[in-house]
Formats: C-alpha cells, structure tokens, sequence
C-alpha cells in the first residue's frame, strides 16, 4: 500500500522578533518586526513603517528585513547622513543601495548619533533588537536626579527591587561620582553586563548604556533609568550557535554549524555515529570551545563563561545521582550548590516542590532513588538539572531504555518545560515517538570530503520531512548515513542542498 504522510499544522518559518525603541520622546516602545519594515525620521508626510521623532534621522535612514533563506533578521543602513552603528561599530556604505546587510543577534544595540557615543547628541535614537522583548512588557523610570548611589536586587531593602528570580538578592550598585556613573557588581551569582560586555567588578556607565542583570535590562536615559518587569516563569531567551570549525589538534571535527533557538523551542538533534552530535553539544556547554560564537541572551558564553555557564545544562545519557539519598533530599543538595546562600530555606523548599511537581515525581520525593524505576530516575536526572535555574536544557537520550508509553511521557514532561520559557534540545534514537513535540530540527551529516560534521539541516519538522521526502524523522538517518550503517549515504547532497538554500536570497 502506498505511504501517506502525516498532516499536520505547520507554523509559520518566520520568528517573532522585536526592536525596543528611545528617541526624543523618552518613552521606550516596541515595535515588531516582520518581513521588511523602512526606517526613517517622522514629519508630516513620512512613508516609513518605523518612524523615529529625532531631526538626525534620516527620511529613509535604514531597514529591517527578514531573510527566508536563513531564517535571520537583516538591517541596512540606507547610506544615512548620520549613519547607523551596531554595536558600537558604524555601518559603511557598500553600494548605492547601503550598507551590507547585517544580521542581527539578540541583544544587539542599534544607535544613530552624530557625537561619540560615549557623549549622545540630544536627539540621538537607540534601539535593542530583541528575541524575548513583547509589546506587553512595563518599562518602568526610575529617577536618578539627587541620587548619589542606588542598591539594586531582589532584596526587599534594595532601592531598585527586581522581581526577576534570577537576580541576586543585593545584585549590584549603581553609583554617581562627580556625575560619573560605575555599577559594581555585588558577588552576583549571575553578573551584570554593559552595552553586552560582562564586567569584571566594576565599570563606567554612559549616558544611553545598555545594563543588564539576568533577564532585567536596564537603560540609562539623562537622569533616569528605565528597566522591564520580567516573568519569574519565563527566564528563557534565545541561543545563537555559530561555530566555524571545532578541531582536535588537526583533525575538523565540525564545520559552518550556524543556527538559533529561542525560549520555547524542543530541538531535536538527529545525526549518525561519529558525524559529531556530541562534539556540538560540548561546543554549546562551553566544555570544548569551538571556533565561533555561542550567544545565550545576547551575551557571549564563551567570553563570559564563568557567569554563564551555570545557564545551560546538560542531563546526561546515564544516572549521574547519589543512589543512596531520597529525591528531595538529593533536589535539596542541589539547590543549596546552585543557588547558594541567595536563596532563603523558605525559597529552596518552595523551588523544589514546584520541581518535584512539574516533572511528576512529588510523590516520590521520600524514596531512595536506587528505589525508583527506570522512568523515575529519568526524570531525577531531569529534576536534578531544572533546580538551578538554566535556561538552556540539553538531554542526551532521556528516553533510552524506556518502553513506548514511558517514552513518550518523559518528552511530554520536556515539553512542558520547554513551554515554560526554556530552550530544551534532545538527542534521541526514536524520534517519531514525540515528532508532534518538537518545534525545531538540527540535522548533522558527516561530509566525505572532510569527514567534518556539517548542517545538513535546521527548520521544523515538516519542513525536514519535505526536505529529505521522507515520512518519518528516522528516515532522514537512512538517507545521511553511509551505506555500512545501513544507509544510502546521501550526507554530501543534503549538504551541499541545505547550503544552496541558504544562500538564495
């Protein structure tokens, strides 16, 4: 009988994307993106989709698009009077038509000036792009006029109460010498960051500087700074993966790996033996650094690794757990390591419930886990990674060993944690078992030409399944294996496929 493939509800391939503005009116807004939207100054008779109140602008200074082929947002600068920077960088002319186009990260800081930075004309534009920013968010101003120092953190005491878990109880200072701004970082267990950039202790803050502490982003504006409220359920953001090569000595282990995930997203990971899933997975960890970039937040892991690091965690293939102690006392371990002294008893206690709870184990939070099954230690293991706050989850087979249903269930409860605002990435060998659950697909082909793992593909599940005419997720391992594992040894097509459609414009 011929084959059918499943139909099912395939989401829009564009990503939900934002740019969080400040121009003269001093009030922060968001504006959404979508496809391509213009650039320019607002007066009377202006034509643009993003219309900014400031004279420097230009009437058609620059645009935002959207590329298909990538999956990634672009901006251009339109050959402007007063140019555009990034980052702190200006954009350079290219041709006629502007500048080249620059693809955007979260977190990426879009000025137009016509001073130094570092000393704002009055009428100077900011915007943040931004993956986890929503129109609903409440940017909040906070007057600095008359103030000398303000204390910032969770604290109840602190000047500047942040409602955002992951914030330290006393995070940082911000202080004002002779009209000089510093932040100092308190010990924080997450740090603080300016302008992207994490500080080692202190450093100076400009007028228009960008602070960020943990999920709070706070901007300085003359005399005041404002700073969003953020959900304690929703921690998560977006991780950009873009290595270059990954080697041993000089052996290319991977190769031209770019692809991003945001809050929300259940990645699977498929690819054979030895064509280097693992070797991503310690690249994204930060445990064996690649040539590239790994940024969580709009932050570098990889330049800020020691504050970061605790962000994304990994749920190891086999129990990793002290055998010999029940589940809550062995959550209670944990988030007395992970959280430390930041976090009252009341706290730790409350946080593990909600843990127990969420992956289905409350009830068996008085057994010893030698005394759990096969499932329930899994989803220990699981529990045992959710307590310290990561934002990013890796899980190296969380269903072998399971039967059917039990399989199923444990991808259930990953989804389900990945719907709360994280970014869960699973490797597995049965992946039809949840191919409804997952929203992206990583597949890695180990190319013949080099015997580098390459990306042979990055999108959703239908899209993988069109890409490779196949109807199941473990045919497309048939068709990138080579034929002695059992597979028609197609990885360099696919490779070179995926490739071509990436560079289509």
């Amino acid at each position: 009988m011929e084959s059918v493939k499943t139909v099912f509800y395939r989401p829009s391939s564009q990503r939900q994307a934002s740019v969080l503005i400040i121009d003269k009116s001093r009030m922060p807004r968001i504006e959404l993106l979508g496809g391509t939207k213009t650039v320019g100054r607002d007066y009377p008779t202006a034509d643009s989709d993003i219309r900014l109140d400031s004279s420097i602008v230009s009437r058609h200074h620059g645009e935002f698009f959207y590329n298909e082929s990538d999956r990634n947002f672009y901006y251009i600068d339109k050959n402007s009077t007063n140019g555009t920077y990034i980052n702190g960088k200006k954009l350079e002319p290219f041709d006629a038509n502007g500048s080249a186009p620059y693809r955007l990260n979260d977190g990426d800081i879009i000025r137009i000036d016509k001073r130094t930075l570092n000393n704002p004309y009055p009428e100077s534009v900011l915007m943040i792009y931004s993956r986890t920013f929503s129109p609903n968010d409440k940017w909040i101003p906070y007057n600095l006029s008359g103030k000398n120092s303000i204390t910032i953190g969770r604290d109840e005491q602190s000047a500047l109460r942040l409602k955002d878990i992951m914030a330290s109880r006393q995070h940082a200072v911000l202080s004002n010498f002779g009209g000089t701004w510093m932040v100092y970082d308190q010990n924080s267990r997450n740090g603080v960051s300016v302008n992207g950039v994490e500080i080692n202790g202190n450093a100076q803050v400009f007028d228009h500087d960008i602070i960020k502490i943990a999920n709070t982003t706070m901007i300085l504006w003359g005399s005041t700074l404002f700073y969003n409220t953020v959900s304690d359920n929703s921690p998560g953001g977006s991780l950009s993966v873009h290595i270059v090569k990954k080697k041993i000595g000089k052996k290319i282990l991977l190769k031209d790996i770019d692809f991003e995930a945001q809050k929300g997203d259940f990645v699977l990971i498929l690819g054979g033996s030895g064509a280097g899933k693992t070797t991503l997975v310690n690249a994204i960890l930060g445990e064996s650094k690649a040539d590239g970039k790994i940024i969580l937040n709009g932050l570098d892991l990889y330049a800020n690794f020691k504050k970061m690091k605790s962000q994304i965690g990994i749920v190891p293939q086999f129990l990793n757990l002290w055998l010999n102690d029940t589940v809550r006392n062995t959550l209670l371990d944990k988030a007395r390591l992970k959280l430390g002294k930041d976090y009252s008893t009341a706290d730790i206690n409350k946080h593990v419930d909600d843990v127990l709870n969420k992956v289905g184990i409350k009830a068996h939070e008085n057994k010893l886990i030698s005394q759990l099954s096969g499932g329930q230690k899994k989803k220990a293991s699981v529990a045992s990674q959710l307590i310290g706050f990561q934002q990013v989850f890796i899980c190296d087979e969380p269903d072998s060993g399971l039967d059917a249903a039990s399989r199923i269930q444990q991808m259930e409860i990953l989804k389900d944690i990945s719907e709360d605002g994280k970014i869960v990435m699973v490797i597995t060998h049965e992946p039809d078992d949840a191919f409804s659950l997952f929203t992206k697909v990583v597949v890695i082909a180990k190319s013949s030409v080099d015997n580098a793992g390459h990306l042979a593909f990055y999108g959703d599940v239908p899209g993988a399944l069109d890409f490779f005419g196949v109807n199941r997720l473990q045919e497309i391992m048939i068709e990138i294996n080579p034929p002695y594992e059992g597979g028609k040894g197609r990885a360099d097509h696919y490779i070179e496929k995926y490739n071509n459609m990436v560079r289509r414009r």
